[in-house]
């Protein structure tokens, strides 16, 4: 059986949004993948700069069909629902949680915490990234934030 030259040789795309604040507001950011190639979400990194807050929850990083949707990755930026990272212990890795399965790689030590990996990005399609601000209480957060796609 022959591999696909485009799986044989996957195309790895870091994503960068440069320092963002996590209020009061949602942040949206629209891409789409290299033509003819199926994108998956392999890490989000976030590094912060100042505390995660959101007392109900905490502020999260989404990548879906459209802002806020999680089909493709998310992570939640604390060691709880209603516990924000903070910037001293930074940056924080998806990818270094204590996921289980592979793939989809999952953390559900409080509801939705990580999934990478977790939907294909179909090929030649729009996707979305959130930058979802925190609720609650005084919501609050500053990161740098980047997002890994392999594309095959």
């Amino acid at each position: 059986m022959t591999i696909p030259a485009h799986y044989a040789n996957p195309q790895v795309e870091v994503i960068t949004i440069p320092s963002n604040a996590f209020g009061a507001t949602t942040a949206t950011f629209n891409y789409i993948g290299p033509k003819g190639r199926e994108g998956h979400v392999e890490d989000i990194i976030a590094d912060i700069s100042a505390n995660m807050v959101g007392t109900t929850t905490v502020p999260e990083i989404d990548v879906g069909t459209a802002s806020g949707d999680t089909t493709y990755a998310r992570y939640r930026l604390g060691s709880s629902a209603t516990s924000g990272y903070l910037a001293s212990a930074t940056p924080k890795r998806a990818q270094q949680e204590a996921w289980t399965g592979n793939p989809p790689i999952v953390l559900n030590d409080f509801t939705g915490h990580v999934a990478l990996n977790t939907a294909r990005i179909p090929k030649d399609t729009a996707f979305v990234i959130t930058l979802k601000a925190g609720t609650g209480g005084a919501p609050a957060g500053t990161a740098s934030v980047y997002v890994v796609i392999k594309w095959f």
